[in-house]
């Protein structure tokens, strides 16, 4: 009878309690600021990927860029991970800078929660480059 009880809760166990997929950290893409644009009826999702890099004097960070376009925000969020053939990693993201006023919207889409949210009127590209 026991065992019987110790085998159901480890399958419920199992069940409710998820084990999140194993990704090798070179497989992932840490994204470090999101940018957002609106322009001529289409939306521009910019990411910034950061990668440390080991120096003689610790640790520097290179920087890879991802654009999707699409004419719908959902479209261009779907389109991104075809840009690299990474995982897409948003837990970490600091920045959010968008040209429209939709943030929360942006926000759940990409089910983050950036320290900075900045809204601007010129382009977005450039600002997220200047983070």
């Amino acid at each position: 009878m026991k065992r019987i009880l110790i085998i159901i809760i480890i399958v419920i166990g199992a069940v409710i309690f998820r084990i999140p997929e194993y990704v090798e950290l070179n497989n992932l893409a840490i994204i470090e600021s999101i940018g957002v644009q609106y322009e001529n009826r289409k939306y521009t999702i910019y990411l910034k990927e950061i990668i440390p890099k080991k120096d003689e004097n610790g640790i520097n960070y290179d920087y890879k860029y991802y654009k999707s376009q699409e004419v719908s925000l959902k479209d261009a969020y779907k389109k991104l991970p075809a840009k690299t053939k990474k995982k897409l990693y948003y837990s970490d993201v600091k920045a959010l800078v968008l040209n429209i006023e939709k943030s929360n919207k942006v926000m759940k889409l990409f089910k983050i929660k950036p320290k900075k949210i900045i809204h601007i009127k010129d382009n977005v590209y450039k600002e997220l480059k200047d983070i």
